[in-house]
C-alpha cells in the first residue's frame, strides 16, 4: 500500500458481501491491490485488500496467512480484520478497518520530522513491535518502512499491510519466500529467516531513513554496518547508538525483543547528558545600569501637593515591582517544571518561559526606577 490519502474523487464500485462500496484505488502491490470502501449502512471508510488468483499461488498462500494472522491480533496499532471474503469468484478479497493519518513516506514528503517526533515514532512502533513479538508464536512483520506507518494527527502510530507477515516460532525461519524492502530488509532476510530482531532492524532503519532524508541504501557505510556518525552527526548520541544496535547486520549481535530496545533508549535519555540550548536560563537581573542622580518627579508641582503625588506614585512603583517579581519567579519555576513533564521538549519549554520571565524583569527594574524617582529631593 503506497498510500492511505485517496484520490479526490471516489468510484461508485460493486457491493461487497452486502455491506461495502468498493471505491477508488489506493495503492497498487506486486502481491495485491489496494482499495478504499464505504461500509453502507455505518457510512464508515475501511480498506480492501484484493487478490486475484490468477497472481500466482505464492499471492494466494501470502493472502491467507494475511488473513490468518491479522483475524487474531487486537491492537490499536493495528488494523482489525472485518471479513476475508471470496467476491467475485477467484477474487479474494480482505476488509480491514482503515488506520486515520498520513502514511510517514507521506507526511516526509511534505516536511522533516524532528528529533523528538523520530523518538516518539519509535517508542510507539517499539510497543506494536513487542505486541507482535508475545504472541504465541510471535509475529514478524517483514516488510517494515515508512509508508506502512501511518502516523495521526495526535502523533497516533499504526502498522499496516501485513501482506508479508510470518507466524514462525522464534528462532526459526519464515521460510523460503523472500518479502521486504531493499534497504529496510535485514540481512538474514535474504536467506528466508525471519525474527522479531529481524523488524527491529526494519524500524531502526525506518528511523535512519527518516532523520537523514535518503534512503537506507544511500546510507555512509563502515563495511557492513551503516556510519551514522557522519549519517546524522547533529543527532543526540543516545539515540543514535539505540539505531546502531538495531541496525547491525549480525542478527545475534543486535537485540532480540522489542523491550531490549525500549530499556536500551530510556536508559540512554536518562544519561544524556544536556546540550548547551537544553540547559536551564536561569532569570537574572539585566546589567547595572550607570549610576546617575534621578531625576524627581512633579518639580512644578507645589508642596504639599507633590509629596501627596511621589507617595501615591511610590506605592504603585512597590506594588508594582512586587507583581513583575512575582510573576517572572514563578514562570521560571513554571518553566523548571513543565521541561521536566515534557522530556524531550524540555529546552523549547524552559527557552519560551524565561524569554517571557525576562519581560517581567525589564517590568521590574522600571517599578524600580520609578521608585528612585519617586523619593528623589528636589533641587533647590
Amino acid at each position: 500500500m503506497t498510500s492511505n490519502k485517496p484520490p479526490a474523487k471516489a468510484e461508485d464500485g460493486p457491493l461487497l458481501g452486502g455491506r461495502w462500496r468498493l471505491g477508488p484505488r489506493l495503492g497498487r502491490g506486486a502481491q495485491a491491490d489496494t482499495f478504499l470502501a464505504t461500509e453502507v449502512a455505518r457510512r464508515t471508510e475501511v480498506v480492501v485488500k484484493r487478490v486475484r488468483l490468477g497472481a500466482g499461488w505464492k499471492s494466494f498462500e501470502l493472502h491467507e496467512r494475511e488473513a490468518k494472522v491479522l483475524g487474531q491480533l487486537r491492537h490499536a496499532g493495528i488494523p482489525r480484520l472485518h471479513a476475508a471474503l471470496e467476491e467475485p469468484p477467484g477474487v479474494f478479497n480482505l476488509v480491514m478497518q482503515r488506520m486515520p493519518g498520513d502514511n510517514l513516506r507521506d507526511l516526509a514528503k511534505r516536511r522533516r520530522l524532528s528529533e523528538t517526533e523520530l523518538r516518539d515514532v519509535l517508542v510507539r512502533g517499539l510497543e506494536i513491535l513487542d505486541y507482535l513479538a508475545t504472541r504465541s508464536p510471535p509475529v514478524v512483520h517483514r516488510d517494515i518502512k515508512p509508508s506502512n506507518l501511518v502516523r495521526d494527527a495526535d502523533g497516533t502510530l499504526a502498522l499496516v499491510d501485513f501482506g508479508g507477515v510470518a507466524d514462525a516460532k522464534a528462532g526459526e525461519g519464515a521460510g523460503s519466500t523472500l518479502v521486504g524492502t531493499y534497504g529496510y530488509m535485514a540481512p538474514e532476510q535474504l536467506h528466508g529467516q525471519a525474527t522479531p530482531a529481524t523488524d527491529l532492524y526494519a524500524l531502526g532503519a525506518t528511523i535512519v531513513s527518516l532523520a537523514g532524508g535518503i534512503e537506507p541504501e544511500d546510507v555512509p557505510r563502515k563495511g557492513l554496518k551503516m556510519d551514522l556518525a557522519k549519517h546524522v552527526p547533529a543527532m543526540a548520541p543516545g539515540l543514535r547508538s539505540v539505531l546502531e544496535a538495531m541496525v547491525e547486520p549480525d542478527p545475534e549481535k543486535r537485540p532480540q525483543r522489542p523491550r531490549e530496545v525500549a530499556a536500551m533508549l530510556a536508559k540512554a535519555s536518562a544519561a544524556r547528558p544536556e546540550r548547551a540550548h537544553d540547559r536551564e536560563v536561569a532569570v537574572v537581573a539585566l546589567p547595572p545600569r550607570a549610576i546617575r542622580p534621578a531625576r524627581p518627579l512633579f518639580p512644578g508641582i507645589p508642596e504639599p501637593l507633590g509629596a501627596l503625588l511621589r507617595l501615591s506614585i511610590l506605592g504603585v512603583a512597590v506594588g508594582g515591582w512586587l507583581g513583575m517579581a512575582i510573576t517572572a519567579w514563578t514562570l521560571q519555576a513554571v518553566g523548571w517544571t513543565a521541561g521536566l513533564v515534557t522530556g524531550g521538549k524540555r529546552s523549547q519549554v524552559r527557552q519560551t518561559t524565561n524569554d517571557v520571565a525576562h519581560i517581567f524583569v525589564d517590568g521590574r527594574d522600571g517599578f524600580a526606577d520609578l521608585a528612585r524617582r519617586s523619593v528623589a529631593r528636589r533641587r533647590r
